[in-house]
C-alpha cells in the first residue's frame, strides 16, 4: 500500500474549503430566515398593538348592551356572556331607542376621536355639549325612545351620565395626542429596538461563535 493510498482517507484542502462554503452558506440562510421570522413576529406584535390602541369595539358594544338593559352572566366554568332582559319594565329603549343612540354616539367614539389631540378644557367643552343636546334629544322623544313607563323615565339621568363618561374616555385617549404619540413611538422601538438604560437604542446581541465556527474562520 503506497502512503497516498495510506492517507486517501484524509480531507483535502479542496474539500475543507467546500465545507467551510456550505456552512457559511447555511449560517447565511439561517440568518435570513430568522430575520424574516422576527419581522413578520414583530408586524404581527405591531398590528396586535395599533388595533389595541385605536379600537372602540368593546367601548361601543358594551353601551348598546347597556341602552338594550342586557344583563351579563357566567357560567360554571367561568366564561361571561350577555343574554337578553327577560323583565321588559327593565329594558329602557326600544329597538328604535338603541338605535338612534348608537348613531348619536359612534359621532363621538371613533378612530378619529382616539387619533386626534385635544387639550382638557376642550374635552370638557366637547362632553358638557354632548350632554345638552341628549337631554333635549331625550326629552322631546321619551315615548318614541321607548320610554314609556314612569320607571323608565327615571333612568333618564343615568342613561346620559353613563354615555357621556363613555364618550369622555373615548376623548382622553387622545388627550394631547396621547395615543398618536404612543403609536409613533411603537413604530420607532419596532424599527430600532427598546431605548437602553445608558441612552440609544438596545439592539438584539450576536451568538458568539462556538469552537468549530471559529475553528473554520466563521463569525
Amino acid at each position: 500500500m503506497t502512503d497516498e493510498e495510506e492517507y486517501s482517507d484524509e480531507i483535502t484542502q479542496e474539500q475543507l474549503d467546500g465545507l467551510i462554503e456550505r456552512v457559511n452558506t447555511a449560517e447565511s440562510q439561517n440568518v435570513k430566515s430568522t430575520t424574516a421570522l422576527a419581522t413578520l413576529s414583530a408586524e404581527g406584535k405591531d398590528k396586535n398593538f395599533l388595533h389595541h390602541q385605536i379600537s372602540t369595539q368593546e367601548l361601543l358594544e358594551k353601551l348598546e348592551h347597556f341602552y338594550r338593559g342586557d344583563k351579563k352572566v357566567e357560567d360554571i366554568e367561568g366564561n361571561v356572556s350577555w343574554e337578553t332582559q327577560e323583565n321588559t319594565d327593565l329594558v329602557t329603549f326600544n329597538e328604535f331607542g338603541v338605535t338612534a343612540m348608537m348613531g348619536i354616539i359612534t359621532k363621538y367614539i371613533d378612530r378619529n376621536t382616539i387619533l386626534s389631540s385635544y387639550l382638557e378644557d376642550r374635552i370638557y367643552e366637547i362632553i358638557a355639549d354632548v350632554g345638552e343636546e341628549l337631554i333635549l334629544f331625550m326629552l322631546s322623544n321619551y315615548e318614541q325612545l321607548g320610554m314609556d313607563t314612569y320607571f323608565k323615565k327615571t333612568q333618564f339621568r343615568i342613561m346620559i351620565t353613563t354615555t357621556c363618561h363613555m364618550i369622555e374616555s373615548s376623548y382622553r385617549r387622545a388627550l394631547k395626542g396621547r395615543t398618536l404619540e404612543e403609536l409613533n413611538q411603537s413604530k420607532i422601538v419596532g424599527q430600532f429596538g427598546e431605548p437602553n438604560p445608558g441612552g440609544g437604542m438596545a439592539y438584539p446581541q450576536q451568538k458568539r461563535p462556538n469552537g468549530f465556527q471559529r475553528l473554520i474562520g466563521f463569525g
